[in-house]
């Protein structure tokens, strides 16, 4: 029976210890070793930049989180600015003044040269990560169109549209009711009759400027109420649903007694 042990002399020899060969042995351990020190490298360098992008997350967060408490406790308060003339002065952008009743939302609404303008720039033109309420840029500025879209971002503490997904609530939806929309020219009451969560590439709740929508949101709608008359301008209010995805939560408002300023 051969030994499981041996040991040869020379330089040539050969060194086993329990059938295993020592040099092979050697040579894979230093095989891995040197692979894991490539892998520890490449692992230090993805670390690297995984710190610098939640870093640079954590600004982009913190920066909104501060604009959104100096909105709060400094922005731009209803009672002081429905004045159309110094509001124009301010931002020549300025198409209404929107106020939803019992609500946060109560705020000047803008339209800008497309969709993307006023996502991250605040009422006076400078930066704010909470953007401004703007009217969909393919509507008609004097909100004459069958149906109007006014897009914000759902913010916390109820800031911009932070509140609409609250209308979601069979309670909260039925508890609040009106609203009104200031223009330079004209004012409106609004009737909320409706709120649904929507895609936001369905066609049926975006495509603006017709009146198709209203049978559709009818029929879709989680919650509604009816219509005072079904001829008149439906007016939506769009936010995010707050998750990082394509859903939209939409308040739907019947746009009633067109007047002239009080």
């Amino acid at each position: 029976m051969q030994d499981i042990f041996a040991e040869g002399g020379g330089d040539n020899t050969t060194r086993f210890y329990w059938g295993i060969n020592v040099e092979d042995k050697k040579k894979r351990s230093d095989e891995l070793n040197a692979q894991f020190a490539k892998w520890l490298k490449i692992n230090r360098r993805i670390d690297k930049v995984l710190l610098l992008i939640m870093l640079m997350v954590t600004l982009f967060v913190g920066s909104a989180l501060l604009d959104n408490l100096d909105f709060l406790d400094k922005g731009i308060k209803g009672v002081e600015y429905h004045d159309f003339d110094e509001l124009l002065k301010i931002n020549p952008d300025t198409v209404a003044w929107l106020t939803v009743d019992k609500t946060h939302v109560d705020h000047p609404v803008v339209q800008g040269k497309d969709n993307f303008e006023y996502l991250t720039k605040g009422f006076d033109g400078k930066h704010y990560a909470g953007g401004t309420l703007f009217l969909d840029y393919k509507n008609k500025k004097d909100f004459s169109d069958r149906y109007s879209i006014i897009h914000g971002h759902h913010m916390d503490r109820g800031a911009m549209f932070g509140d609409l997904p609250k209308f979601l609530d069979k309670k909260y939806f039925y508890k609040h009711k009106t609203g009104t929309l200031l223009t330079p020219t004209f004012d409106y009451d609004l009737k909320i009759v409706g709120v649904g969560k929507y895609n936001a590439y369905d066609d049926n709740v975006y495509l603006v400027g017709t009146d198709r929508h209203i049978p559709y949101i009818i029929k879709t709608a989680k919650w509604r109420r009816k219509m005072e008359d079904m001829s008149h301008n439906l007016l939506a209010l769009s936010t995010c649903s707050g998750a990082m995805n394509d859903d939209r939560i939409i308040v739907f408002c019947e746009v009633l007694n067109k007047r002239t300023h009080e």
